[in-house]
């Protein structure tokens, strides 16, 4: 897009410079920051250029030099000191300089602050000249410049970037740095446009992100800044972005800048006679951007377009258009605008006071006279959200471990991520009805403190086989803490597994897949009846003698092996719905490596089985794809139910060709009874009460022994 001379090189000591003719367009800054700041000067031919940076006292001072010959010069200088003022000069040999100037970088977590927001500008220098050198001598101490669009009357045309914007304002621009925006006049191609562009602005600016839209965060202020020139509906790549924002942690306020106001009563807020806005970009701004701004708590926004000043408030927004900063003015009150709440035809720009409490915004004309006031107070969705975020830091500040049968503890570590004290309680309730309760301790901004918790005397005994015994416990903080957006207390919960249901996979050394179980009788059985039921949609349960199931499972070193004697009253199955609207069962395998199954939402196995009445005895479905080829199996219906039973290489689940005893497995299994009507039925798991396509967690333990 445009060639960069390299910056912050051979610095060394330098004298006195003197100016002579200034560039073209600058020196203008841009980028600013309490440690850095950007100086720019663009110019018609190539030229080399130095820059003289020193303290405002004249001392410790630094020459940048450029060399290489080039139109486009960026100096960019870092390691600065906050909120300081610097002096500076840009200069070639003889022939060309900037003059002695000066910039002051900002302050660092100011208490309050100052900023200017303006807007079409282009077209009648005179007037610009006016309202830049009112702003110049009049509001020195204001940060920066956020900037509506319409800087020339044609950006194609380098010429009008000097005589209508850089040289009327060459004094304001090169001591305030500007966050720029689009507007139409820069004739810039729109997002997408892979025609060659023909405007001078993506040249002469150096902005973030594409430089189309971007985000700049600052003490108590988001902006983000949009090119309503390029595509804003929900389907762009605009929107997108800008959702994507508005989600994430700001600032204490948000405010929005780009040129084409939605609402307006300028002759841009015109109407077609079905009450849609004639130009598309106000259009998509009404439809797109405004519910946005509203759902997500946007303060402020700024625009231009329509020469004029004009203040609006919808739905908790409050929408200014900024535009009369020398372009011809226009009327107000040419279109209909049922939000407007002030509105004057006036060369003015904008104030922007900003502090913890609100943003207070002046707007100003040329003979320093006050148009309008208005103060933007926090907004309560401002604070909930603020507050949401902080919640969310502080409850990421705490982590537990996994519980340790070795020791009967848990480590856990709580760090206070914010700027001020916290007040840590720590409470342990066990699943049987105990209490464990640490004693309360303090913690201060940014320490941290680790604890093991002993959570021995939780456990009891449990008669329970060892496949139905879950047991956990809950960890509790509270986390007390007063001032900033806290306020209140966050309570972060952790679920410890005590002991897991744990079925030991017996080793089988021939199995015969024939349906009729004859090897099965000395394998430990895993029943679903009144007494161990886990049932989705218990409402379509009739109780015992509806269903039961027993689940014994055995292993080779090769495959799995699995036998299911379902009890039913009525088997149903179509034989053209879907295997779970069927009297199925379904079977879900976490074979990963032991490092992966804390991720509760990878990628598992699973497999749904009609088991009898289907042709070719039943059918495979499910994300693995396992075929009648890949797995023996065999079903058999009997008198009040089916069986089936089937062996599974283990290369399926696991991806390994042979597992040995102690290797370890999660598994479930859900036996589907569908035989209460077209929508009814029940589903009833051996473990798992959430969804099992998403928390393997919640599976039971295949261990297999010798």
């Amino acid at each position: 897009m445009k060639t960069v001379i390299a910056c912050l090189g051979g610095l060394i000591l330098a004298g006195t410079l003197h100016a002579a003719e200034s560039y073209s367009c600058g020196p203008f800054l841009l980028d600013p920051g309490p440690d850095r700041m950007t100086v720019v000067i663009d110019h018609e031919k190539p030229v080399t250029a130095t820059l003289t940076l020193s303290g405002a006292d004249g001392g410790g001072k630094k020459v940048i030099e450029h060399g290489e010959p080039a139109r486009h010069h960026l100096f960019v200088l870092e390691g600065l000191e906050p909120g300081a003022e610097y002096r500076y000069e840009v200069k070639t040999g003889r022939k060309h300089g900037s003059g002695r100037r000066s910039f002051r970088t900002l302050p660092e977590d100011p208490e309050q602050y100052r900023l200017i927001a303006l807007g079409d500008v282009r077209s009648q220098p005179h007037i610009w000249h006016k309202v830049a050198q009112r702003i110049f001598e009049e509001e020195q101490e204001a940060l920066f410049i956020i900037g509506t669009g319409d800087y020339p009357a044609d950006g194609r045309q380098y010429g009008q970037w000097i005589d209508q914007f850089f040289v009327p304002a060459r004094d304001l621009l090169a001591r305030m740095p500007i966050w720029p925006s689009i507007g139409n006049h820069e004739r810039t191609r729109a997002s997408g446009d892979e025609r060659e562009e023909e405007s001078h602005y993506f040249s002469l600016f150096e902005l973030p992100g594409n430089e189309r839209w971007y985000r700049i965060d600052y003490q108590y202020l988001t902006l983000l800044v949009l090119d309503s020139n390029s595509q804003m509906g929900s389907d762009s790549e605009q929107y997108a972005w800008l959702q994507e924002q508005l989600r994430s942690e700001r600032e204490r306020f948000t405010m929005a800048a780009f040129h084409h106001a939605p609402f307006t009563s300028g002759p841009h807020g015109r109407r077609h006679e079905d009450g849609t806005p004639r130009e598309w970009p106000v259009d998509q701004g009404q439809r797109f951007l405004a519910p946005l701004f509203e759902m997500y708590g946007v303060d402020l926004v700024l625009n231009g377009h329509d020469h004029l000043y004009e203040r609006s408030y919808k739905d908790g927004v409050y929408w200014v258009v900024t535009g009369g900063g020398g372009a011809p003015l226009y009327k107000i009150d040419s279109a209909e605008n049922p939000y407007q709440q002030t509105a004057k035809s006036v060369y003015h720009y904008s104030t922007l006071d900003v502090d913890k409490e609100a943003i207070r915004l002046t707007a100003v004309d040329l003979e320093g006279e006050i148009i309008d006031w208005v103060k933007i107070p926090v907004a309560e969705k401002t604070l909930e959200r603020k507050r949401f975020f902080v919640r969310e830091k502080v409850m990421k500040g705490v982590q537990v471990g996994a519980y340790s049968p070795e020791t009967g503890g848990v480590s856990c570590a709580v760090v206070n991520v914010l700027e001020l004290p916290l007040q840590v309680t720590v409470e342990v309730q066990g699943e049987k009805g105990g209490v464990l309760e640490e004693e309360p301790f303090l913690l201060g901004s940014g320490e941290e403190r680790e604890l093991a918790l002993d959570l021995s005397p939780l456990l009891g005994g449990d008669a329970r086989p060892t496949w139905q015994q879950r047991e956990i416990a809950l960890v509790k903080f509270a986390l007390q803490g007063e001032g900033g957006d806290f306020g209140g207390v966050v309570e972060v919960e952790h679920e410890v597994s005590l002991s897991e249901p744990a079925y030991g996979v017996a080793r089988m050394e021939r199995v015969e897949i024939d349906g009729n179980l004859s090897e099965w009788g000395g394998v430990e059985s895993m029943a679903m009846d009144g007494s161990w039921e886990v049932v989705l949609k218990p409402e379509g349960f009739a109780g015992g003698g509806d269903m039961k199931a027993v689940v014994r499972l055995g292993w080779s070193p090769g495959k799995l092996h699995l036998a299911v004697e379902v009890e039913d009253d009525a088997v149903v199955d179509d034989g053209v719905s879907a295997v779970w609207d069927s009297d199925s069962v379904e079977l879900y395998f976490d074979g990963r490596p032991e490092e992966e199954r804390g991720d509760r939402y990878g990628e598992w196995t699973s497999q749904n089985i009609i088991p009898v009445l289907r042709k070719a005895e039943g059918k495979f479905v499910g994300e693995q794809g396992w075929s009648a080829d890949e797995v023996e199996w065999k079903t058999r219906a009997s008198e009040g139910g089916y069986v089936l039973e089937m062996s599974i290489p283990f290369a399926l689940i696991t991806g390994k060709e042979q597992l040995r005893a102690g290797d370890r497995l999660r598994f479930d299994a859900m036996i589907n009874d569908r035989d209460r009507g077209e929508k009814d039925g029940s589903h009833h798991r051996l473990w798992s009460r959430g969804d099992a396509w998403r928390d393997p967690s919640e599976f039971g333990i295949l261990m297999l022994e010798e």
